[in-house]
């Protein structure tokens, strides 16, 4: 979107003074040569405008007929308009402009003697600017989706190698069948056995991807309780925990708000992490599943469970979170691929640590909206 560009420039100007808004026609379309500006003399005519069609940028009169400049501003910003926002205001009213670089203005200019100069120079910047931004946007999709053809071509692969591994028993077991049935008790019954467990693995990985690629990840929900999520995740907890007796410690911080994240989906990330404590706990040991509020500006919510365990050693970290890789006996290596993908989904984060003094701490941090 810079002035350089060879289509059009859609800039819309909400200024209600005739001679300004003129002004400031001329002055945009002479230095930015392919600006097409449009005027919108009032409040209620600017919001006509947008509803119409999408700038490249909105120039902000602050004193209108029917109303100001941040009522625009605020609006465009709740409807999560994207275009950049400049705002003109006269020199007694600077708080004003503050105000609207606090609520989303990009920039602003004072309407005093020379600002007709001044005006285009701040337009190219705020151009450039969104222009920059839009490319780098546009290359960390491009990133993401070369990442997800990545994960996808990884992930395919290990299907096809976990496939394979019973597809031959049964296949073999095909292959001998005409020649050995009958005569072959130790082939009927050996290789019978053999062929049903490998059609279960065959059944169970189908199951398991199933999982993984159904499991709701995205949107909101309506506000919920932490607190009840964590009760549900210790009710659920409560056989595999007697078996082993094992003990699981619950603790929520007061200042934890609401969350509208997709809950089953975290839920369903959670267990995985409860589940994978409870497998390499010791017997009597202890498991702590743990909420808490971080951040100031941002606000983001840490669940966090941690065991008493071997814990995951360092060569191990950058792979459990990949499919079908487990160090767990009878594992299916999918737990933590899910729980890794539903974090991220909701815009947060899966990480291993150490517990003190012994185990593992697995953590899922996700922002607050």
């Amino acid at each position: 979107m810079s002035a350089s560009a060879t289509r059009p420039i859609e800039i819309l100007v909400v200024e209600d003074n005739p001679r300004h808004s003129a002004l400031i026609k001329d002055e945009l379309e002479i230095e930015v040569p392919t600006a097409s500006v449009t005027i919108a003399p009032s409040v209620s005519a600017a919001f006509e405008a947008l509803s119409a069609r999408a700038y490249d940028l909105v120039l902000l009169d602050f004193r209108l007929p029917d109303g100001d400049g941040l009522e625009i501003l605020t609006q465009m910003k709740a409807d999560a308009r994207r275009e950049p926002v400049v705002f003109v205001t006269t020199s007694s009213s600077t708080p004003t402009a503050v105000a609207a670089m606090k609520i989303g203005a990009e920039d602003y200019v004072v309407k005093e003697e020379g600002y007709l100069e001044v005006l285009p120079f701040v337009v190219n910047e705020v151009l450039e600017r969104a222009r920059l931004k839009a490319e780098r946007v546009e290359m960390e999709k491009k990133a993401a989706r070369a990442d997800r053809l990545s994960s996808l071509n990884n992930l395919m692969a290990s299907i096809a190698h976990n496939l394979n591994n019973p597809l031959t028993t049964v296949r073999t077991f095909l292959e001998l069948l005409p020649a050995r049935y009958d005569t072959d008790l130790e082939f009927r019954t050996g290789y019978y056995k053999l062929v049903l467990e490998a059609a279960e693995r065959i059944g169970l990985l189908i199951s398991n991807m199933m999982r993984a690629v159904t499991v709701p990840s995205e949107g909101i929900d309506p506000p919920w309780s932490v607190r009840d999520l964590m009760l549900e995740l210790q009710m659920y907890a409560a056989p595999s925990l007697r078996d082993r007796q094992l003990h699981l410690e619950i603790d929520y911080a007061a200042d934890v708000p609401e969350l509208t994240a997709p809950r089953e989906s975290l839920k369903q990330a959670l267990i995985v992490l409860v589940d994978n404590a409870v497998a390499f706990s010791p017997m009597g040991g202890k498991i702590r599943l743990s909420c808490r509020a971080t951040g100031d500006d941002v606000v983001r919510v840490v669940f966090e469970v941690t065991d008493e365990g071997p814990g995951v050693p360092m060569a191990d970290r950058s792979k459990i979170f990949d499919a079908f890789y487990t160090t767990r006996t009878g594992g299916n290596g999918i737990g933590l691929f899910v729980a890794q993908n539903v974090a991220r989904a909701q815009g947060g984060v899966l990480e291993v640590g150490d517990n003190t003094p012994c185990g593992a701490a697995f953590s899922i941090t996700l922002p607050v909206s």
